[in-house]
């Protein structure tokens, strides 16, 4: 069977957790500070957030902008719910766009032409392909409008900004989630590096926004209460209380154990070999499939961009031959796929109030899926995926 996604770990992720299995914590702790500061140097920000998962990131991102209850908030209608459930659990109202079937990412244009009525805008690096960053900062920047990255799909991958363009201090070559206020990550095990089959980050380079969602992960807690417990005593001396028990916000209990720290610790440190993996083994089926690409839609990647690929979309042009058949015919041979996400959310019952014209949406929750190049996917699961989706296609989907 040839899966769709998979993670890789070995003996010093095994290790790691030994570790902390060895001594007296397992609650969020010196792992997770490590990982934080590891991470975000990684993705070049200033700080990180660990959290439990990729959603928990998204919500308290958004939360910690603290926007007024029914603000506006730009995203798109189209993809993994994560991204715009946050919105309605914070009280906010969305404004969705939809999709570019060119590059399978928020569209653009649209988003120029909505921008000015938003609050925020948060949008996914969708299937790890960078959205056009330099563009959409330009137009987030001119309305001064926050953005939140959504990143839970490209752990990994970068964005170039030419040496011609001043931009924010100089720093050309940059992680994707480094860009916007703030970026979020999945560690989940299907993604292209796991904290132990959970996990999530948040990551800004905005020391009051970095306080804030501390706070609001810890129960709510006084955000730097840390660095006040030295030998953990309970002391009455932070305005006549202990500090550690002193909360500034309505906050959430989103922490992540340190043994799953200790594992994205080690992870952290493989994520360049996974990204390379995921690349090359993306260009060898783009390749391998070049011959279809009249039947195939062919994934824009942006000049600028270096994806960290999360799976290889294959999008029919055209409804003469049948994506539910091309699934069942792959999962048959052992080829396991799955649909682009939710496609159009809004066809969902629970964001059907939402409903809006989506007809990228609506083409790829109708014709679109996905099958893998993660970095077990080996060069010979690789010809045979090509050669099977070949023959579908020479057989005009009759199924042989």
């Amino acid at each position: 069977m040839i899966e769709f996604a998979g993670c890789s770990f070995g003996d010093e992720e095994r290790r790691a957790v030994n570790e902390v299995m060895d001594g007296t914590w397992l609650a969020s702790g010196e792992q997770n500070r490590l990982f934080e500061e590891e991470f975000a140097s990684r993705m070049g920000a200033g700080y990180g957030v660990c959290v439990n998962s990729g959603s928990s990131a998204n919500l308290l991102a958004l939360a910690a902008l603290d926007l007024p209850k029914g603000s506006k908030v730009l995203t798109s209608g189209c993809g993994f719910p994560a991204t715009l459930a946050p919105i309605l659990h914070c009280g906010l109202d969305p404004i969705l766009v939809d999709y570019d079937l060119d590059t399978h990412n928020i569209d653009l244009n649209q988003v120029e032409e909505k921008i000015g009525g938003a609050q925020a805008l948060i949008f996914a690096h969708t299937m790890g392909n960078p959205v056009d960053l330099r563009r959409v900062m330009q137009v987030a920047d001119k309305n001064n409008v926050p953005v939140i990255e959504d990143c839970c799909e490209a752990v990994g991958s970068v964005f170039f900004i030419p040496n011609d363009h001043d931009y924010r201090g100089g720093i050309n070559y940059r992680s994707v989630g480094s860009f916007g206020a703030m970026g979020t990550y999945s560690f989940y095990p299907s993604h292209q590096m796991t904290a132990l089959g959970t996990g999530g980050m948040v990551v800004t380079s905005d020391r009051a926004l970095a306080l804030r969602l501390r706070s609001l992960r810890d129960w709510g807690k006084v955000s730097d209460w840390d660095s006040y417990l030295g030998d953990q005593k309970t002391r009455y001396d932070f305005n006549g209380y202990f500090k550690q028990y002193t909360y500034e916000t309505v906050g959430y209990n989103m922490k992540l154990s340190e043994a799953a720290a200790a594992f994205g610790r080690v992870q952290v440190g493989r994520l360049a070999d996974f990204s390379a993996s995921r690349r090359h083994n993306h260009y060898v089926l783009k390749k391998l499939l070049e011959p279809l690409s009249n039947t195939f839609i062919s994934v824009r990647e942006e000049d600028d961009s270096i994806p960290s690929w999360f799976g290889y979309s294959l999008t029919l042009r055209t409804d003469q031959l049948s994506r539910d058949s091309l699934s069942n015919h792959l999962e048959e041979k052992g080829i396991r796929t799955r649909p682009f996400f939710a496609g159009n959310i809004t066809r969902h019952k629970p964001f059907e109030r939402w409903a809006c014209h989506l007809p990228v949406a609506d083409k790829l929750m109708k014709d679109s899926l996905f099958v893998g190049v993660w970095q077990g996917i080996t060069q010979e699961n690789l010809e045979y995926m090509a050669d099977t989706i070949t023959a579908y296609v020479n057989n005009k989907g009759e199924i042989k």
